[in-house]
Parts: structure tokens; C-alpha cells; sequence
């Protein structure tokens, strides 16, 4: 492996999900929103899980996502590529509240969106009746959503003072692969969530089939500040070690397309918006009955009865 930058951690020499040593670099791959540095993209030999393996220090990491270009923090609109992103989340804060709805009876309720980035989830489901808050680490989105929307939002560090057992519904839609420590989280979740309530959690599937075309060019692959690269498998079993069942998968039918596009500018291809379209397309068709090779999924997660 390559050796360490300065404010790297220590190349991570142990899986997430099996604790296994056996760790293989497949590719390096480059960030492309804040530097061009390259990071390694491994993957355990015993259980198939990537993660980047040589991110930065938590304490170093907030640098890297100090650009206009990351969307869900800045809420720009310049170009064709952040509407496509808007037109997508407008679309799917839809079908977000009906997945919700479908999983808590139809009725209204208590709702935590972490990692809320601007407010816009939480706040449609306010507009929805929904008693509903958020936690997000950037201090200028947090701040955003608060002044726009008026929502309750805290920063990760004052989750301990929420009350336990608390809330139906616990989301985290594409966060999880940002988190430092997932398994810190998935027990304050569990300490959250009341014994009936769901949490739901989108992420990047790196089993999908845009990520086996383009490689290390894949654009959710995003490092550093992707530090997991998850699978339905490896969030089952991740789950399960903290007493959650899967009871329910769902595919994000835009998420290739945004993919795509990204994916083909990353690979400095000419006409990326329309290779990206095009490719999106064939691919969404090709896996029109084939969920696990979407581009990302929906997890539904509930407490496990034993």
C-alpha cells in the first residue's frame, strides 16, 4: 500500500464488516471536487466490502468538502448537471414521504433526518405534518436550514442529549458512507428509535452496474469523502451486528443518471452530459427486474425481535 499524507490516517488494515485483515487496493481513485489527489479503493478478500483506504483524519476532513460544487451543501444552481440534481430530489422528497407514510400507517409523525445537509427533506415533511429535525455537521448548511426553514437542526456532538426511544422514523439518505464511525451511529440510532419505528437509508450500491463500467472513474465512489462503499449484503450483516433486520429494499431510479453524467466528467469524456443520459438509460433498462445492480438503494431497517 501507498504510503501516507500528511493528515491521513493510518491506512485502515482491518474490514468494517468482518473484521477480516486480508485487504487488497483494486484501484486508486481521484477527487475530483476539491484537489485531484488520489485515494486507494480496497476491498476484503474474505467478505467482498470496499472502503477507501487511506482517507483523512476526521479532523482534516472538513476541508474537502469546501466547494460550490458539492451540491447538498451549497444548494447551487448553476448548470445543467445541479438542476438535473434539484429536478431529482424535488422528485424524489415525493417519493421519499410516500415510502415513509406506507412504513409508519399513513399517520404523521416523529422524524430525524440525519445528515440533512440544507433542511430540504425535513422541511418538506414539516409541510407534511410531520414533526421533523435534523442533524448536519456543516455549520453552514446547518445554518442554511435553520434561517430558510426554520427548522430544529444540531450539530453530531449534541445527539446524546435527544431523547431515547423517541422516533418513528430515523433516515439518513446518502450519510451513512460519510460517517467515521458507523457503528457509533447505528447504536445512538437504535437508542433513537422507538421499538416500532423504521430507519431508513439510502446509499451508493457498489455491486451496481454503473460502478462495475466505470471503475475508478465511478463518481460515488467520491473520496475522500466516501469512506464505505456498501452492498445489500454488507448492510445486512452490518445491521444485523447492531440487532437490525432489512426488511425492505428499494432501487433510486435518478441516481444513475446524475451517476453517469458525473462519472463520464470524471473520466474527461467529451459530451458527458449526453454519454451520461444515454448510458443511464440502457442501463435502467438492462436492470429493469435486476434491484441489486442499481445504482443505489433504499434500505428499510427495524429492531430485530430477538
Amino acid at each position: 500500500m501507498k504510503s501516507s499524507s500528511y493528515g491521513r490516517m493510518s491506512e485502515r488494515s482491518r474490514c468494517l464488516i468482518c473484521d477480516g485483515e486480508n485487504i487488497r487496493v483494486l484501484f486508486s481513485s481521484t477527487d475530483n471536487l476539491t484537489g485531484g489527489e488520489s485515494f486507494d479503493i480496497g476491498e476484503c478478500t474474505d467478505c467482498g466490502f470496499r472502503f477507501t483506504v487511506n482517507p483523512p483524519s476526521e479532523a482534516n476532513i472538513g476541508r474537502y468538502y469546501l466547494s460550490d460544487d458539492y451540491i447538498s451543501h451549497s444548494d447551487l444552481k448553476r448548470g445543467i448537471t445541479e438542476r438535473l440534481y434539484h429536478f431529482a430530489r424535488t422528485y424524489m422528497l415525493r417519493k421519499k414521504l410516500r415510502l415513509i407514510r406506507s412504513e409508519n400507517g399513513q399517520k404523521p409523525g416523529k422524524i430525524l433526518d440525519i445528515g440533512c445537509g440544507t433542511g430540504y427533506f425535513p422541511a418538506f415533511m414539516k409541510q407534511n405534518g410531520w414533526d421533523a429535525s435534523g442533524v448536519e455537521v456543516s455549520g453552514k448548511a446547518r445554518e442554511y436550514a435553520i434561517s430558510k426553514f426554520g427548522l430544529e437542526v444540531i450539530p453530531p456532538d449534541k445527539t446524546g442529549l435527544l431523547p431515547g426511544n423517541s422516533y418513528d422514523c430515523i433516515t439518513l439518505w446518502h450519510v451513512m458512507e460519510h460517517l467515521y464511525d458507523p457503528d457509533n451511529w447505528f447504536e445512538k440510532i437504535k437508542h433513537l428509535l422507538n421499538d416500532n419505528g423504521a430507519c431508513i437509508i439510502a446509499l451508493p450500491n457498489s455491486e451496481s452496474s454503473d460502478a462495475k463500467s466505470f471503475k475508478q472513474h465511478w463518481a460515488a465512489y467520491d473520496v475522500p469523502r466516501h469512506l464505505w462503499h456498501f452492498s445489500a449484503p454488507s448492510v445486512s450483516r452490518l445491521a444485523s451486528r447492531h440487532g437490525f433486520s432489512v426488511t425492505r429494499i428499494k432501487s433510486m431510479p435518478l441516481d444513475v443518471f446524475y451517476i453517469s453524467i458525473l462519472s463520464f466528467k470524471n473520466r474527461k469524456s467529451p459530451m458527458s452530459l449526453l454519454r451520461g443520459i444515454v448510458t443511464a438509460s440502457l442501463l435502467t433498462l438492462s436492470n429493469l427486474f435486476k434491484k441489486e445492480k442499481a445504482s443505489s438503494l433504499i434500505y428499510v431497517l427495524r429492531k430485530s425481535s430477538t
